[in-house]
């Protein structure tokens, strides 16, 4: 699963056009964007945000006709001052189809992408709420930054905004000694997408210097080719034991390897979603997941060596139920929107593999 994405925007008589710029990745197929737009009978757009700023000649491939010949001049900035209301406007109305205790976040996708004036703009619309943006993820990343600033881009955002516990650095993936001691001290947390991370052949993350400087670290998925809380763990782990030929190297002397893994990832990802979860605890919210204790992988087995064998000898973390907010998602192993979720995903992808 994944997702190819380009917005266009009307506000008045203005148009912005966002594109996330992954046709190249999926062959001759897609890269459509310029005749569609043509198609549409749009001509004229006043804004631009691309996610191929990593690239010569800085500019999606989709959209040709954009002469920009350097990555700056193609971060074009907002012409509107009110735009600020107007993203966060559509921001609340999505919210507003949410479970009453949902929030906002603020998400500009990569520092690649966004003008470095524009970041404490974006940080401000919601000062205190969480800002998530990728970083590093790539050694062509790291390369394009110091060629065209001369800093590394981790570097180049703590010389940019001051760094602080709502900001999730998705990836980071490739970072100097400086930048991941400066990561854990600020007290923002690494995003990791290891099974990503992995399949797009990025690197490995130095998750365990980065735990040893105190640094918080949650999980997740990116590109959504598996899905699954416990496999994000274990390639986290085995990444690190790859690189340092050890094992059992997240472990702590009060806490097994999956033990410790699962009590880190839940505090980094409360941290990074701005919310009072990853604990069962007065004053919590109600997020929590039960295990199958008839898994095959698990049977018999409790505390931290049920956890240790559901990440790593389940194929799937074993999961028996999920409940979020204190409202029950998964029952006895299957979610409860289930039958009504795979019918419409089973029409969808036949139109689209018919298409």
């Amino acid at each position: 699963q994944t997702a190819i994405n380009a917005f266009l925007i009307r506000q008045g008589n203005h148009l912005t056009l966002v594109d996330t710029g992954t046709a190249q990745c999926f062959g001759p197929g897609l890269g459509q964007v310029l005749g569609n737009l043509r198609a549409a009978n749009v001509h004229d757009i006043q804004t631009l945000y691309t996610n191929d700023l990593d690239r010569g000649p800085y500019i999606s491939q989709t959209l040709r006709t954009d002469e920009t010949a350097d990555q700056m001049a193609a971060m074009t900035q907002y012409a509107n001052s009110g735009t600020a209301a107007f993203v966060q406007a559509g921001a609340e109305a999505a919210l507003r189809r949410l479970p009453a205790d949902a929030g906002i976040g603020v998400a500009p996708h990569s520092l690649r992408a966004v003008a470095f004036d524009d970041l404490g703009w974006v940080a401000s619309l919601r000062p205190h709420d969480p800002v998530h943006i990728h970083v590093a993820e790539q050694v062509p990343e790291v390369e394009a930054s110091l060629k065209i600033t001369g800093k590394r881009p981790v570097e180049l955002l703590m010389d940019t905004i001051p760094l602080d516990r709502r900001w999730c650095l998705i990836h980071a993936t490739h970072l100097s000694d400086a930048e991941r001691d400066g990561i854990a001290h600020s007290g923002a947390v690494a995003g990791l997408c290891p099974i990503t991370e992995s399949s797009l052949g990025d690197g490995i993350f130095d998750g365990i210097r980065y735990a040893q400087s105190g640094g918080a670290y949650g999980v997740g998925s990116d590109s959504n080719i598996q899905i699954d809380a416990g496999a994000e763990l274990r390639q986290l782990e085995y990444s690190q034991r790859l690189r340092d030929r050890r094992r059992a190297l997240f472990a702590e002397e009060k806490a097994s390897t999956g033990l410790a893994l699962w009590q880190a990832a839940c505090a980094g990802g409360a941290r990074a979603c701005g919310r009072a979860i990853g604990a069962i605890a007065p004053g919590h919210r109600a997020d929590f997941v039960t295990l199958d204790a008839d898994h095959p992988a698990i049977l018999g087995k409790s505390g931290s060596e049920a956890l240790d064998s559901a990440i790593f000898a389940a194929n799937a973390l074993p999961l028996r139920d999920v409940v979020v907010g204190g409202r029950s998602v998964v029952a006895e192993g299957r979610h409860i929107a289930r039958d009504s979720v795979r019918a419409r995903f089973a029409r969808v992808m036949r139109r689209l593999l018919s298409a």
